[in-house]
């Protein structure tokens, strides 16, 4: 018989040691973070050493942690690689997505090749529209849904872009005399440019000549054509940035109120392939915010 302490314990530990934190490891396995810590206590005392050390910066590996994560993670992968063999085996397995417009377009879509190597068992039915029987939604708000799996992927992060032919000029007087170009959201005007503006410590009246857009993807475009200027999530504009069809006009940011949610149903929580699809996501939003 093999002498081995809790397969729970050892899941949970790895985690932690891949994320180096009981918040993201509790996020990533759905429970909560007093879970996460009861398990790894339990492992140390079946060990009889401690495997984290904790102190005001966070948390760092022990020697026997260190000795002890490699053997975890190779046998954990080689588990992950049986399991995908036999799941492949009996064929696809379809998980319905449904993300808002913008997001799918400008933050999902560039990313697809990621999810396929990740995920490649898998039929994804991506829909924009939040209806039917889906396994997990992207949603746009403020706050968690009370009878969900209910996360915050990540944060609106917003800055000010335009076409990169209008860098050089004086930001006051682009801003006096380019259109503000605004984001609609349920009919009403979200409050990108007061936002922006209160915190860059400018005139609110800058915001005052002004198109509206019913989608933020909309907005990006008529800014990197030179339509005017717009108050823009920096998750969303990455590749712009990065290939120089939008320019940044100020280092000024302003965080929320709003974010992207990943919501589970509760009934759909516990399916491997939507773990997968959760935990590329959160991987996928690391790498533009390891913080």
């Amino acid at each position: 018989m093999r002498r081995l302490p809790s397969l729970i314990a050892l899941r949970f530990f790895e985690e932690t040691a891949r994320h180096m934190s009981f918040n993201r490891a509790a996020i990533a396995l759905c429970v909560t973070q007093g879970a996460v810590s009861r398990q790894i206590k339990l492992l140390e005392e079946s060990l009889g050493a401690k495997l984290f050390e904790r102190d005001h910066k966070g948390i760092r590996l022990t020697q026997a942690g260190l000795q002890l994560l490699p053997c975890l993670s190779e046998a954990f992968d080689t588990i992950e690689r049986g399991f995908r063999q036999i799941t492949a085996a009996k064929g696809r397995r379809r998980l319905v997505l449904a993300l808002p417009p913008t997001f799918a377009t400008q933050w999902f879509s560039p990313r697809l090749g990621s999810l396929a190597v990740e995920l490649p068992d898998v039929e994804l039915s991506v829909r924009t529209e939040a209806h039917g029987d889906l396994h997990c939604q992207i949603r746009f708000g403020r706050q968690a849904l009370p009878d969900a799996h209910s996360e915050l992927l990540m944060m609106e992060r917003h800055v000010l872009v335009g076409a990169p032919r209008l860098l050089g000029q004086p930001l006051d007087a682009l801003l006096e005399r380019m259109p503000a170009l605004h984001v609609l959201h349920n009919e009403a005007r979200l409050e990108l440019w007061p936002n922006w503006l209160a915190k860059a410590g400018m005139p609110a009246r800058y915001a005052d000549n002004g198109i509206e857009f019913s989608t933020l993807e909309q907005a990006i475009r008529a800014a990197s054509k030179g339509a005017g200027l717009a108050i823009v999530d920096r998750n969303m504009i990455v590749e712009e940035l990065a290939d120089g069809s939008l320019a940044q006009f100020s280092d000024v940011e302003v965080s929320g109120p709003f974010g992207y949610w990943l919501d589970i149903p509760q009934r759909h929580v516990a399916l491997e392939h939507v773990q997968a699809l959760a935990g590329w996501m959160r991987e996928e939003v690391l790498k533009l915010d390891p913080r």
